[in-house]
């Protein structure tokens, strides 16, 4: 399956692909990441490399408008993690990833500046109706199933809970795990990833394998 993590701007996507990425291979199905950087800054794909986090598999570098022609769907439990290039500055490529993936994944802080760039943006497109449009071109005909992962929250903030309401009265679900602010990811691009599984992105995993978004069990092939 293909996992697309996306937002229209900087939301701390390329560090909670980095770690997702880094929990489900940790995670105790085995599953197999094989990662996508089709965003312009490069991050993820850097960050992969030997001498920063020494990434246990391979990032391949994917910012182009042409990826839903050269992208070959994995199999089994083999997971592409695309970290898809910002929504807002890079619609091209946000489309075409949106033409393949099984799964997108939101990615936003608990803050007006965050949901006013999905919702209402000022002099950009919103982020429900790229993925209306993405529709005719997929080969389901509707839109690929859409969660948001809310990040950077602070504990006990009244703000998770406001921007949760809203985002689902938007139309979105939203994932009930979420992602504190901590230093520990905050800092963590250009360094080893550790531990992913002990940590919320571990719960993550296990709460999307709950919701039926994760491959589980014996797989006999296909996606």
């Amino acid at each position: 399956m293909l996992i697309a993590n996306m937002s229209p701007r900087t939301m701390a996507k390329t560090t909670d692909t980095g770690w997702l990425s880094h929990a489900l291979v940790e995670d105790e199905e085995g599953y197999e990441v094989e990662g996508y950087d089709a965003d312009h800054s490069k991050q993820f794909w850097s960050w992969s490399k030997p001498a920063k986090g020494g990434f246990s598999f391979p990032v391949h570098l994917k910012a182009s408008a042409q990826f839903h022609k050269d992208f070959v769907p994995p199999t089994g439990k083999k997971i592409a993690m695309v970290d898809c290039g910002h929504s807002e500055n890079h619609p091209h490529i946000a489309d075409s990833v949106l033409r393949v993936a099984d799964l997108v994944i939101l990615h936003m802080s608990p803050t007006s500046g965050d949901w006013e760039r999905i919702v209402d943006p000022e002099d950009a497109t919103p982020f429900m109706d790229i993925l209306r449009r993405s529709a005719p071109l997929r080969a389901t005909r509707v839109m690929p199933p859409t969660w948001v992962l809310l990040n950077r929250t602070v504990a006990n903030a009244s703000s998770t809970g406001y921007y949760r309401e809203e985002m689902t009265k938007e139309g979105y679900e939203v994932f009930t795990t979420v992602i504190p602010r901590h230093e520990r990811f905050a800092d963590s691009i250009g360094a080893p990833v550790e531990g992913a599984s002990k940590t919320a992105f571990g719960a993550l995993v296990t709460e999307m394998k709950k919701r039926g978004l994760l491959p589980v069990g014996k797989q006999e092939g296909g996606q």
